[in-house]
């Protein structure tokens, strides 16, 4: 049974006009979610719905590579995610 998750976000560049393009591109690639705004240094949250913690985070993940958001929009805290600190192809 899905419930709802909060998974917070950092803007790696101040809430530049390009990190915000980025965290729209990450709202767009997430459509079911809450996306909130940053604070003053860039810290805002994402809530959206999902089994457990871990399938929210794996999402959340998803969301940020399929935006291409990753070098612009990175987890607030560690997450424990195989290779997501990777830049590149995995190859």
């Amino acid at each position: 049974m899905s419930e709802q998750h909060v998974v917070a976000m950092y803007l790696l560049h101040g809430g530049t006009p390009r990190d915000e393009e980025y965290r729209e591109a990450l709202a767009e690639a997430l459509p079911d979610a809450e996306i909130g705004e940053p604070d003053d240094v860039g810290v805002f949250e994402i809530e959206l719905e999902a089994d457990d913690r871990e399938s929210a985070l794996q999402t959340v993940w998803d969301a940020v590579a399929a935006a291409g958001a990753d070098d612009h929009v990175v987890f607030l805290e560690h997450p424990d995610i195989p290779g997501h600190f990777r830049t590149g192809s995995p190859d």
